[in-house]
């Protein structure tokens, strides 16, 4: 395997290739790189085609996501990074895993076989959207937001319901904590856990423990109660009250 490695601090690039090489049979490693203006200028020259690259994403110089908007990168990346919070970012690209520093050796083997099952030749062809999906079923996922100055974050599995108002996606979590997002509902969709939230509407999306109560409503309609409660009434639109019972079942809707 063929591989190309983006870290400005050498131990870290060291500790990478050390645990790769207990991973893989046969290791090259192309070349270490630390800035994105080296990685730009590689990118332009290069001959050859790395098979794989693990890039971090604060980089000497900068954000390695400043790069891709110099080059076109079409080699499978896993992003090595102290931050979670580009994870949005990340899965933009052709990204295939998104490991936490420290690197755990259990999960870099995980990222190289979710490379190795999603790789289709006679060139790697990376499904991201169900990449992404099983990453962000994690439960350590975690959505930024802010407060006046204060950077805030909000665990997945704390959220009871997420529902956009006035503008804003708001976060409220299963001890009734409110906290603005700075995501849309559609991207946050994508990002949680099919069997345990489910969007009731275009401006709501529950966690199955916050459902308290289940009533028929007008026009074939459902309408839940929810805890903490809201100060609106949640209404099953019409088109998804079908999905909602099946996942009410145990079957996770398509978003």
């Amino acid at each position: 395997m063929k591989i190309i490695i983006f870290e400005d601090e050498k131990h870290n690039a060291e500790r990478l290739i050390h645990l790769l090489q207990q991973c893989v049979p046969v290791l090259e490693v192309i070349a270490v790189m630390e800035s994105v203006e080296e990685g730009v200028k590689w990118f332009n020259t290069a001959v050859g085609q790395a098979d794989l690259i693990f890039m971090d994403i604060q980089l000497s110089d900068g954000n390695c996501f400043e790069m891709f908007e110099q080059v076109d990168i079409r080699i499978p990346i896993i992003f090595t990074t102290a931050y979670d919070s580009f994870a949005l970012q990340a899965f933009k690209v052709y990204s295939v895993d998104y490991l936490m520093k420290p690197i755990d050796l259990k999960d870099l083997k995980r990222a190289l076989e979710k490379y190795e099952y999603f790789k289709l030749p006679p060139e790697p062809a990376i499904n991201i959207s169900r990449i992404a999906e099983e990453f962000f079923k994690r439960e350590h996922t975690r959505f930024m937001g802010k407060i006046n100055n204060q950077l805030v974050y909000v665990k997945a599995k704390d959220i009871a319901y997420l529902h956009f108002s006035d503008g804003l996606t708001w976060a409220t979590t299963l001890n009734n904590q409110k906290t603005p997002l700075d995501y849309s509902l559609d991207q946050i969709e994508k990002l949680l856990d099919k069997n345990l939230f489910f969007r009731i509407n275009r401006q709501l999306i529950v966690h199955i423990d916050a459902i308290k109560k289940i009533t028929t409503y007008y026009n074939s309609r459902l309408v839940i109660q929810l805890f903490p409660a809201m100060d609106s009434e949640a209404v099953i639109s019409r088109e998804r009250v079908s999905s909602f019972k099946s996942w009410l079942e145990g079957q996770a809707p398509s978003f």
